[in-house]
């Protein structure tokens, strides 16, 4: 190895244990920051977009054969690297030397060489940084439970009941269900179901999904609260035109207008009892959801 790449090296090692005597000092995580999630990132809440024309009087809600299975994951950070440095400045080190070895030598020279590593090397540390100390040494229970309660809430179906009862009161009668169900191959071919709705005499189909939910840092220091972003389409069956869409998102630092602050809680509490208290600030989230888009005045629906 050349004297160039030596002192690239060096400059690098000096670089990690200045990432891991600053990462000691870790800054409170924002309020809002996600930390445990089911289902993909997003933009949050959007304002309903509305298509003008007649009114909805007889509302179909889509009712898909299954539901999705969900699986949750944690976002969090590891432990410490050698001497007490930060564990993700090691690993960026360490990513940033199999760099350079998959790379020419004629290609590397040292202030390339130097930059790779302690790009990488910084990366890693504000990847660690990124997330809450305090979920580090959680109990390796407390986060089994989390996990299972959360393949098993069933949150597409809540907001979707809780929406249609909510409707039902808005409207004066129940809005019509609509099975659907997809195409699984030539031997079990899927419904139409905006030809059911009409058969059914349907003006508009509302279809409303759960795209992500899980935990986001509270307010206070070492909380949690439950997030859930939703997204609610109506169409009409004549014609497969899209008149109202609009996505829902309520949970620590972005509160859904209309809602009150969601409830923080330690993770131990969320987790005792099989997640008992997680399971029910989730659906009660869902139930105040399903309240506020069957009372949003931009949904074209209403009694005839």
């Amino acid at each position: 190895m050349g004297r160039p790449i030596r002192d690239a090296l060096t400059f690098a090692l000096a670089a990690l244990l200045l990432a891991g005597c600053a990462s000691t000092q870790e800054a409170r995580p924002q309020e809002g920051q996600v930390v445990f999630r089911a289902g993909a990132a997003g933009p949050g809440t959007t304002p309903a977009g509305v298509v003008a024309g007649p009114g909805i009087h007889r509302l179909a809600v889509l009712v898909p054969g299954f539901d999705p299975r969900w699986q949750a994951t944690w976002v969090d950070g590891g432990g410490k690297g050698p001497g007490g440095g930060s564990g993700g400045a090691y690993a960026g080190f360490l990513t940033g030397l199999a760099f350079i070895q998959a790379v020419p030598v004629a290609v590397v020279t040292w202030p390339i060489a130097a930059g790779i590593i302690v790009g990488m090397t910084a990366l890693g540390t504000l990847g660690e940084q990124l997330y809450p100390e305090s979920l580090a040494g959680m109990d390796a229970g407390d986060r089994m439970a989390l996990l299972g309660s959360a393949a098993i809430l069933q949150p597409d179906r809540l907001l979707r009941e809780s929406t249609t009862t909510a409707l039902a009161a808005r409207m004066g009668r129940a809005p019509v269900t609509i099975p659907w169900h997809g195409t699984w191959g030539p031997d079990t071919p899927g419904n139409d179901p905006l030809a059911d709705a009409r058969e059914r005499g349907a003006d508009g189909v509302l279809d409303v999904i759960v795209e992500a939910f899980g935990l986001a840092v509270g307010d206070e220091a070492d909380t949690f609260g439950v997030f859930v972003r939703a997204r609610a389409r109506l169409v009409e069956p004549v014609g497969g035109e899209i008149r109202y869409e609009r996505v829902l998102e309520h949970g620590p630092g972005r509160p859904l207008a209309g809602l009150p602050r969601p409830a923080v809680h330690t993770v131990e509490m969320l987790a005792v009892d099989q997640a008992r208290v997680f399971r029910y600030e989730t659906r009660e989230v869902l139930i105040r959801m399903a309240r506020v888009l069957a009372e949003d005045p931009a949904l074209p629906v209403g009694p005839r």
